[in-house]
């Protein structure tokens, strides 16, 4: 387990502290991720989108192919975003698995 970084959370934002920690008594430690997956819950073309800008578009066929599932019923779209969103932090941690996560 990882440790939240200490913060002065008398010098920020609500925003801030919800993002960081610190709501209430104490720290409370978010996972970075938390937000990425909120928004993916939410609406899953968003996340694609947000992966995709994030990357620099190199595949606009997966935020339209989202987008087309999320019509279809959400979950489609929900299992789609996962699997985008999952497979573009593999790929950015290792270039092994670009193949796999590519089709």
């Amino acid at each position: 387990m990882s440790k939240c970084s200490a913060t002065d959370f008398n010098n920020q934002s609500a925003y801030d502290k919800f993002m960081d920690g610190g709501l209430g008594y104490g720290s409370i430690c978010f996972p970075a991720a938390l937000p990425k997956f909120l928004i993916m819950i939410i609406f899953p073309p968003l996340s694609v989108f947000l992966e995709q800008y994030k990357l620099g578009f190199p595949r606009i066929d997966k935020i339209i192919l989202n987008f087309v599932l999320t019509a279809c019923f959400y979950f489609p779209g929900l299992l789609h975003a996962l699997t985008v969103i999952d497979c573009s932090s593999i790929t950015s941690s290792t270039n092994n698995t670009q193949a796999h996560c590519d089709s």
